[in-house]
């Protein structure tokens, strides 16, 4: 599992930054240290993210052909339409978020290096794992924030990824991003890539996450049924898991008997 953080004055001085795999760093016309930053981290992948309209392609593709390690990360309301009509020949891939199949199918034909999955897609992503795979794409998530179309679904619900599961995703998701939090960045870091265990609420790391459940009381099974269960409790499916799951979590907070493993435990 890779790590990408935002480089930005939130983040440029704090402990993870230089831990972390990618950059995501936010194109400036008028900055003109662009190059001189480029020059000095050859090592790091760097997301060049182009949210100004029309900028020049012969300049990103320059850049691209001097730089290995740069990729170009496109706004998509800017630029889908664009790139629809003429494919850029150098690395790029899109801020859109994916939540369905016909529209993962259709980014993926556009020969982007990268797809953010999120929401319903969570639930199926072992299916989507193998599909990137076939295109030689990377699979991205935010892992700090619960995901869902309406705003109201069950918190267990949603799509998010507890620390505690994050390598058992490692299997069918690339790269992680958290979302919003770059004043805390040290902090999600650190629960996630490193400590990956939380003995707490999840509304405390997850955003959007409307419940007072707490994480020490959640078996690990969680994740193993959510990567593959489609969500057909859903779709008319007797599958009542998530429910079962928070049952047990309140019997357990009541019991005061907390869930562990050995290996996380050390």
């Amino acid at each position: 599992m890779k790590y990408c953080l935002n480089y930005n004055k939130d983040t440029q001085y704090s402990k993870s930054i230089q831990k972390a795999d990618e950059w995501n760093i936010l194109y400036n016309s008028k900055d003109n240290t662009l190059l001189e930053f480029l020059e000095l981290y050859k090592d790091k992948r760097i997301n060049i993210y182009v949210n100004e309209e029309n900028i020049n392609f012969s300049f990103l593709y320059e850049l691209c052909q001097k730089y290995n390690n740069i990729y170009i990360k496109f706004n998509t309301a800017h630029y889908l339409d664009i790139i629809k009509k003429s494919k850029p020949n150098f690395k790029f891939f899109l801020d859109m978020q994916i939540n369905n199949w016909d529209v993962l199918i259709g980014i993926l034909e556009l020969g982007v290096t990268d797809v953010y999955i999120v929401e319903d897609l969570g639930f199926e992503i072992d299916k989507i794992s193998n599909i990137i795979k076939k295109y030689n794409v990377q699979s991205r998530v935010f892992p700090n924030i619960a995901q869902s179309k309406w705003s109201d679904t069950n918190p267990l619900k949603k799509f998010f990824i507890r620390p505690e599961d994050i390598d058992i995703y490692s299997a069918y998701i690339d790269v992680v991003e958290f979302y919003n939090v770059d004043k805390q960045i040290d902090i999600y870091y650190t629960i996630y890539s490193e400590k990956k265990k939380w003995y707490g609420r999840l509304d405390e790391i997850i955003l959007d996450f409307d419940s007072d459940i707490d994480n020490k009381y959640i078996i690990p099974r969680f994740a193993e049924m959510r990567i593959r269960c489609g969500k057909k409790c859903l779709k008319g499916d007797i599958c009542r898991r998530c429910e079962d799951i928070e049952k047990l979590s309140d019997s357990l907070k009541k019991s005061k008997l907390i869930v562990s493993t050995k290996e996380k435990d050390k």
